[in-house]
C-alpha cells in the first residue's frame, strides 16, 4: 500500500514538473541525464587506464632510483657574433671555388671535352684579371673551337657542368662558305678561382 503511494507521488511530480517544463524542458532534462550517464560509462576505463599509467610511472621511477643511469653532459654551443657567422659563410663560399693550381687541369678537362665531341680546338687567348675588392679571381680564356653547331651546343652544357666555377661569357659564331657543314665559335668562358691559397 505505501508503495502504490509512493508511485502515485512520484508519477504527480513528474507530471508538475512536465507542466512547469513543457516538452521542450522535458527534452533538456532526458539529454542532460543521458550525457551524465554516458561520461560516466566513458571515465570509468579512463580512469582505470590512468591508474594504470601512474603505477608503471611510479615503477619506472623506483627502478631509476635503485640504478641511477648518468645523464650526459650537453656540449654547449659556441655563440659566434654576426661578424663570426658572416666570416665563417664566406670561408665555406671560398672553399667552393677552386685554387690557382688547379687551373691547367680545369683548362685540361675543358679540351679533353672539345675533344670528346671530335672539336677542333683553335689557338686561344687567355687572361687573368682581378678586382680590388672581393675573394675570387677571374680567368677569362677566350677558345676558338671548329665544328658542328651540335656538337657546340653539347660542349658548352657539358663545360656548365663539369666545371661549375664556369660562367659562359661570351659564345660567338662565325660560318664560312654556306655549304660548309661546321661552323667557327668562340666561346669566352670565365674561371672563378679562389684568391687565397687553400
Amino acid at each position: 500500500m505505501a508503495s502504490s503511494l509512493d508511485f502515485k507521488r512520484l508519477q504527480w511530480v513528474a507530471r508538475r514538473v512536465q507542466y512547469r517544463l513543457g516538452w521542450p524542458g522535458m527534452a533538456l532534462v532526458a539529454l542532460l541525464v543521458a550525457t551524465v550517464y554516458l561520461v560516466a560509462v566513458w571515465l570509468a576505463p579512463l580512469q582505470t587506464e590512468i591508474a594504470q599509467l601512474r603505477q608503471e610511472l611510479a615503477m619506472q621511477e623506483a627502478a631509476l632510483r635503485l640504478h641511477p643511469q648518468p645523464h650526459p653532459q650537453p656540449h654547449p654551443q659556441p655563440v659566434s657574433s654576426p661578424e663570426q657567422a658572416l666570416a665563417q659563410e664566406l670561408a665555406e663560399f671560398d672553399a667552393r671555388f677552386p685554387g690557382i693550381k688547379q687551373l691547367p687541369e680545369e683548362l685540361g678537362v675543358l679540351f679533353r671535352l672539345a675533344e670528346g665531341h671530335g672539336l677542333q680546338v683553335v689557338k686561344g687567348e687567355y687572361s687573368l684579371s682581378e678586382k680590388k675588392q672581393g675573394s675570387v679571381r677571374r680567368f677569362e680564356a677566350s677558345v676558338p673551337v671548329q665544328g658542328s653547331y651540335q656538337s657546340v651546343k653539347a660542349l658548352v652544357l657539358d663545360i656548365l657542368d663539369a666545371l661549375p666555377n664556369v660562367a659562359l661569357a661570351e659564345l660567338g659564331f662565325e660560318r664560312g662558305e654556306s655549304l660548309e657543314a661546321e661552323v667557327k665559335t668562340r666561346l669566352r668562358l670565365v674561371f672563378f678561382i679562389r684568391k687565397r691559397a687553400a
